[in-house]
């Protein structure tokens, strides 16, 4: 990857206005004009789901969303509901809306926080080392048109480990202004990538250019596994993705962070061809 950029890293990405959350230009996404990426709509859930009331301290450690349609850049609401609640589990549903219109839902499953000690298996082998802190260089958006046009890809660092087959990012803007992000927030948006770590590791290789079929893909769904909270700032996905010849696919990736393994995440992936991409998709 060659060239300069340099991220618009004005403000955060929603600021809550109520019972609202109002989007700023990082949350603009590349698929259709005027809407949310999907990292700007996996945040808000994930946000929610953890926030939801609870008697004890609970952890989110599976949560699937399902992308219902692209979420405008307008005024969204969050809500919340409990399904089931017991002494050491408990289910929350979560829905985002535009005025009444549902475009995003989710399923949280929560665990009661305990204090255990565990044994690791010795043999495990030595996780991928995460980005020392600090700029993560060049961008694989910088050669991209329009890409100084402030959009999500500004609110995250990106760093490719080619060797390991690993692609590290970083949130690196509050998800509401005047929030810290917590880290069920950060591995939520981070999530969304999980279909795209293999295009950046052969853009990365200089060798997307190749000839053959062109086939654009894009996400409808993301579930995160986490069995422990995030260490650090920096999230690693190292994915395997299977496209089918009906137009379906999908992606799964181990995630990790300074610590080691973290969890899991896995989707559902949409795949058509250049005449079935978005006008957005084709201009780029």
């Amino acid at each position: 990857m060659t060239g300069s950029w340099t991220p618009q890293r004005e403000g955060a990405l929603f600021r809550q206005d109520g019972d609202l959350l109002v989007p700023g230009p990082l949350t603009r996404g590349p698929w259709y004009h005027g809407t949310l990426h999907g990292s700007a709509m996996l945040a808000p859930i994930a946000r929610a789901a953890e926030r939801h009331p609870s008697e004890v301290e609970r952890q989110v450690v599976r949560l699937t969303v399902d992308m219902m349609r692209a979420a405008p850049m307008a005024p969204l609401r969050v809500e919340t509901t409990t399904v089931r609640s017991g002494k050491s589990i408990d289910f929350v549903d979560v829905a985002m809306y535009a005025d009444d219109e549902l475009c995003v839902r989710g399923s949280a499953l929560r665990m009661r926080v305990a204090d255990l000690v565990v044994d690791e298996p010795d043999d495990a082998p030595p996780p991928p080392p995460p980005p020392a802190d600090g700029p993560a260089g060049v961008s694989p958006f910088a050669a991209r048109p329009g890409s100084e046009e402030p959009a999500f890809h500004h609110a995250i660092d990106v760093h490719v480990d080619v060797d390991a087959e690993v692609v590290w990012f970083r949130l690196a803007v509050p998800l509401v202004e005047g929030e810290e992000n917590t880290g069920t927030v950060a591995v939520a948006a981070v999530a969304d990538w999980t279909y795209a770590v293999p295009h950046l590791l052969r853009g990365a290789r200089g060798d997307d250019r190749r000839p053959g079929r062109a086939v654009h893909a894009i996400n409808a769904d993301t579930t995160i596994n986490a069995f422990r909270p995030l260490s650090g700032g920096w999230v690693g996905l190292r994915t395997t993705a299977h496209t089918g010849s009906t137009g379906a696919g999908t992606s799964g990736a181990h995630l990790y962070d300074a610590a080691g393994p973290l969890g899991f995440s896995a989707q559902s992936v949409l795949v058509r061809g250049p005449s079935g991409a978005p006008l957005s998709v084709k201009e780029m």
